[in-house]
């Protein structure tokens, strides 16, 4: 391709979804395009589908490169309520980033003008803190992130285990069952110190107190959003000694199957380094094994005991992420 330096980033103009197509022609960066046991051109059209119902979404917040080939770039961003409320800050997130490829000079021209806009979007709102992602592979994000001020903070990762052909026995030792509405303020309470490898505790403008006030609202909230999230408790002895929440993701029109998203695992701070983690994990599977087929779990690398009980546990890893932030403030 030619590089086009007439390239002009404008507001979303309610163009079709057939127009974003060729941003995705090349695309193998993500949870979905990443994974070697799903077919390419189904997740590339999944990317698609969801790219564009976020479009629908959110039409202020989102600004397309265009050149003489039509639609070669999309930012996508908005300011989260939730965090703003609850840090008091003003809080954005930037939640797509993608030129068309390969990466070249054009690509790496189109992703500098998309972070340019995104840098004056924030400061036109008055944006303190922003977080922004980038698949690993994706040197051209990752690079134009780091140099327009974005701060490295962490890589998580994206790992499966494939459950259809599995066939779990169900242990004499322990108990996995729903948690209980009576339970929620013992289940909050596990969280203390359960996540200090995370993205926010390496965050030294955030006080520790306030980001452990944060997992304590995360699990609580999970605990009564239960049309989103299930919470099921590992119990032993008529003790709960941890607990886990997932999510189904439908994925069926394109893959023919359901995926069992984890979210969080949690052991009480006096049983962890028990083997109490492979007994949740394992017990999870037999919970959760009519439920779907496959088993999507991520966390952060620095997180060395999860990583490796995954690992024991089978899980392949799929892809991987840089999370990034930046201040304004």
């Amino acid at each position: 391709m030619n590089i086009d330096f007439s390239i002009q980033i404008i507001p979303y103009d309610g163009q079709s979804r057939d127009n974003f197509i060729s941003l995705f022609r090349e695309y193998t960066y993500g949870r979905y395009c990443s994974d070697w046991t799903l077919d390419l051109e189904a997740s590339r059209r999944l990317e698609l589908d969801r790219l564009f119902s976020y479009i629908q979404q959110n039409p202020a917040n989102c600004w397309l490169a265009t050149g003489e080939n039509g639609i070669v770039g999309l930012l996508g961003l908005h300011l989260s309520k939730w965090d703003t409320d609850f840090w008091g800050i003003k809080y954005a997130n930037i939640d797509h980033l993608i030129t068309i490829g390969p990466e070249d000079d054009f690509s790496k021209m189109v992703m500098k003008k998309l972070v340019q806009k995104a840098d004056k979007w924030c400061q036109s709102e008055q944006i303190d803190f922003v977080v922004a992602r980038a698949d690993v592979l994706d040197l051209v994000t990752v690079q134009t992130l780091e140099e327009h001020g974005f701060k490295y903070i962490e890589t998580t990762i994206t790992n499966t285990l494939d459950i259809k052909h599995l066939d779990p026995v169900s242990s004499k030792d322990y108990v996995i069952r729903l948690a209980r509405p009576e339970e929620t303020d013992l289940l909050v309470d596990f969280s203390l110190d359960a996540f200090p490898t995370h993205r926010f505790y390496a965050e030294k403008r955030f006080s520790t107190a306030k980001v452990d006030e944060m997992y304590r609202q995360w699990v609580r909230n999970a605990l009564t959003n239960i049309s989103v999230w299930t919470t099921v408790v590992l119990e032993k002895d008529s003790k709960v000694l941890g607990f886990m929440t997932y999510a189904i993701e439908d994925v069926s029109p394109y893959f023919g199957m359901s995926f069992i998203k984890l979210r969080m695992a949690c052991l009480d701070k006096k049983e962890r380094g028990k083997s109490h983690g492979v007994d949740l994990f394992n017990g999870v599977v037999k919970f959760v094994h009519s439920q779907g087929d496959v088993i999507v779990s991520g966390l952060t690398i620095r997180n060395i005991h999860s990583f490796n009980l995954h690992t024991k546990l089978n899980y392949k890893l799929k892809c991987s992420s840089n999370t990034f932030h930046k201040w304004y403030s």
